[in-house]
This record gives C-alpha cells, sequence and structure tokens, in this order.
C-alpha cells in the first residue's frame, strides 16, 4: 500500500503534455497494440500482453524484461504497461522504443481521480531509474522534450 501511495504522489507530481502524434504511427513498428477491453480489469489486461502492476506486484515481467533488453541493444520494441491504483483505476502507459527514442503515450482516464485531458504523448531518450525518498526504486523515462513526464513504475 506504501508503495501505491508513493506511485500516487509520483503520477501527481510526474505529468505529460498532449501532442498530436498517436502511438502507432512511430516508424519502424508495424503492429498495433491489442484493443483494450472495457472494463479493463487485471485479468484482462494481462490477457492482452500488457504488463501488470497491481500492489506489490507484476504480471506478464517477461515482458517488460524483454522490453528493457531490447532497449538496452537499441532494437526497436514496444510494450503497454496498465498499473493499477488502490481504487482499482486503470492507467495505461504505451512505450513505443524505435531504436533511438521511446514515444510514451499515457492514458488516465479510467482512474477515477486522473485528470480529465485525454491522452498524453511525448518522445523520450530513454528509460532509467529514480530512488525515492523512502528507498524505493521506480523506472523512469529520461530525457524528455517536454519538462515533465508520468511515467513511473515500481521496480519490483
Amino acid at each position: 500500500m506504501k508503495i501505491m501511495l508513493i506511485l500516487l504522489l509520483a503520477f501527481m507530481l510526474l505529468t505529460a503534455c498532449e501532442a498530436d502524434n498517436p502511438t502507432t504511427d512511430a516508424p519502424g513498428i508495424t503492429q498495433a497494440f491489442p484493443e483494450i477491453i472495457e472494463p479493463h480489469n487485471p485479468e484482462q489486461a494481462e490477457q492482452s500482453g500488457d504488463v501488470v502492476v497491481l500492489h506489490g506486484g507484476m504480471r506478464n515481467e517477461d515482458k517488460w524484461d524483454t522490453f528493457m533488453k531490447n532497449v538496452k541493444k537499441k532494437q526497436q520494441d514496444q510494450v503497454r504497461v496498465t498499473m493499477y491504483t488502490i481504487e482499482g483505476g486503470a492507467i495505461i502507459q504505451e512505450l513505443i522504443y524505435d531504436g533511438s527514442a521511446i514515444q510514451s503515450t499515457y492514458d488516465n482516464s479510467r482512474d477515477a481521480y486522473g485528470s480529465k485531458q485525454g491522452v498524453k504523448t511525448d518522445t523520450c531518450k530513454g528509460i532509467g531509474t529514480m530512488k525515492s525518498e523512502e528507498g524505493n526504486v521506480f523506472y523512469v523515462l529520461t530525457g524528455c522534450e517536454r519538462e515533465e513526464n508520468a511515467f513511473s513504475m515500481p521496480k519490483l
């Protein structure tokens, strides 16, 4: 529960600005993400191939590990991460890596406490880790075009 509170705080502090380009138009990526079935509960997200982050746990962790290895090797890849708040709201982040940059699409419209500003996109140079004051480690996007980015996922 403490991790989720920190994660929620990180989401509130880290916000992305809206851009006009949809993520599936990134160069070199031809496969679209699977359609999101509503309500996007953890079981449906897992079946769709999403990396699912629940309170202190992760499903489809192998997909995240593969994405991180491909980014490190500068090989194109994509991953959709669905994180769930304590109240059960889905926050969806799609990351598309083209071999040199990560295009990020952030959607918290399914979270009752999220902003209703729509889907936000950003382009970032990479992904790294950040340590919170409490000592928890999070994955974060780095070198983003906009000053702030909404991606923050606990490193479990």
